[in-house]
């Protein structure tokens, strides 16, 4: 399912499941092995792609769910806990090259990124709802306005590239999808400079911190922290 390029120490990790990138459960159990693999062959951030297929990612493979039973669903989702939980707390900053669609378990996957980026046509919805299923808002809900997290998922409606960029839940737009990827590697560099020193090595673990905090939790995780480094650099 997953392909890893490793140049200048960017991970390029492509979804590579024909035609629409559909995802399964053992995909992504597969998921945190890559990530700890790109990492041990000295990657110094990861960037998630869909290239070369025409879609970034079509969502979990609803065949799987045929003739699953309750207890292979609860396994599964675990997997896909863990695999969301490698990318969140892996050291490594992390980037989605979005094109296509992007659906369900593609946006959830997108949604544990630190960034995103998108061409303007791009499509990204959580359809569960019209299959019977549920699944994504807690990811989402991080990155989107609350109504429109839940608008989302109760509509399983698509939105644009261009209306997820105008929401917050992309950041940058570029014209196709080779450009997308281009640029997420071109910041995927820029932000390994940023984090090269001891110190950078630990900003995303503290935000990570911060982030799993009430705002005053999060406000004296990051006092105590710029404290400490700004003592640091003093004594330097």
């Amino acid at each position: 399912m997953f392909r890893l390029e490793l140049a200048n120490g960017i991970a390029v990790i492509h979804l590579d499941a024909p035609p629409v990138n559909a995802m399964s459960f053992a995909a992504w159990g597969e998921l945190p092995g890559v990530i700890a693999s790109a990492k041990k062959q000295g990657a110094t951030a990861l960037v998630f792609s869909g290239l070369p297929q025409k879609h970034f990612c079509g969502g979990n493979d609803v065949r799987e769910f045929e003739n699953i039973t309750c207890a292979e669903t609860m396994r599964g989702i675990g997997m896909v806990r863990d695999a969301m939980k490698a990318i969140v707390s892996s050291p490594l900053p992390s980037i989605a090259a979005l094109h296509g669609a992007v659906m369900g378990s593609g946006m959830i996957l997108a949604g544990a990124c630190d960034i995103r980026l998108s061409t303007a046509d791009t499509r990204l919805a959580l359809p569960e709802v019209k299959v019977g299923a549920y699944g994504g808002y807690a990811m989402v809900k991080e990155h989107l306005p609350h109504g429109v997290a839940r608008a989302m998922t109760l509509l399983g409606s698509p939105v644009s590239g261009q209306r997820a960029f105008d929401l917050g839940f992309v950041q940058e737009l570029a014209a196709d999808a080779q450009a997308v990827l281009d640029r997420a590697i071109a910041m995927a560099l820029d932000i390994s400079k940023n984090l090269a020193n001891p110190l950078g090595q630990q900003i995303r673990s503290v935000m990570n911190h911060q982030d799993e905090n009430s705002l005053w939790t999060a406000y004296d995780i990051e006092r105590d922290f710029a404290a400490e480094m700004m003592g640091k650099a003093a004594a330097r």
